[in-house]
């Protein structure tokens, strides 16, 4: 991944990302998604947007093939309807 391209990352507050990831949520196969995220981000600029979209991509891509493992998460389960961890 790109150094410069992911210091970008850092000029966006948890509420974009959660805005960002809402939007792309809600209007993933839009024709209109730059359009749709403009809007629902008036701070930021259309190439931030692409930007930041393809930082995404390129981590999705480097976890699907192997290159980041997952983090070891505990295991959920349901015991008397309450969320039970398993450590």
């Amino acid at each position: 991944m790109n150094t410069h391209r992911t210091c970008n990352n850092y000029f966006w507050t948890k509420e974009e990302d959660k805005i960002f990831e809402n939007t792309l949520a809600t209007n993933e196969d839009n024709n209109n998604l730059l359009e749709e995220m403009t809007k629902a981000l008036p701070g930021k600029l259309a190439d931030d947007i692409k930007d930041h979209y393809n930082i995404l991509i390129e981590d999705t891509n480097a976890i699907k093939s192997g290159y980041v493992p997952l983090p070891n998460y505990p295991k959920m389960q349901n015991q008397n309807s309450k969320a039970y961890v398993e450590w």
